[in-house]
């Protein structure tokens, strides 16, 4: 259990474990903060990001609707990347896929976790939630292999 200092984006939150500080980023997924950062100033990813945000504003706060700093969350470390528990047995990564705020890793390989980030992802994608709304997914596929 650890406790949550501070979230700097979709992409980022600050935890503590008693002395030790770290940050994580969502297991498993790409987010648009991190397809944002991968794209080339002036592209056409960046701006649809730019242009998603302004129509969406709460989706880039999203995070901090559904975890609340100084409380304790269940976090897990794989591959360098946490999963954060966000609500009961759902994943920051999965609430993040079924809003359209994320893509799957192209070479996430997990048994654990392929099935619920597909089908929140496609469920999304057939909601028309977040990017699936706009053409990101699209514009922004070549930064997907960066990640």
């Amino acid at each position: 259990m650890a406790i949550l200092k501070s979230i700097a984006t979709n992409s980022r939150q600050d935890f503590n474990i008693q002395n030790y500080d770290f940050y994580c980023e969502p297991y498993g997924i790409v987010t648009l903060e991190k397809m944002y950062d991968n794209s080339q100033n002036g592209s056409k990813c960046r701006e649809n990001i730019d242009g998603f945000y302004k129509k969406h504003p709460d989706l880039k706060n999203f995070t901090q609707g559904i975890l609340k700093t100084e409380q304790m969350y269940h976090v897990e470390f794989k591959e360098m990347k946490c999963v954060i528990y966000a609500r009961g047995q759902k994943s920051l990564s999965e609430l993040l896929l079924e809003n359209g705020l994320a893509l799957i890793k192209r070479t996430l390989n997990d048994e654990e976790f392929n099935f619920v980030f597909k089908k929140a992802e496609a469920n999304a994608k057939l909601l028309k939630r977040g990017m699936w709304s706009e053409k990101i997914d699209k514009e922004c596929a070549t930064e997907l292999s960066k990640d």
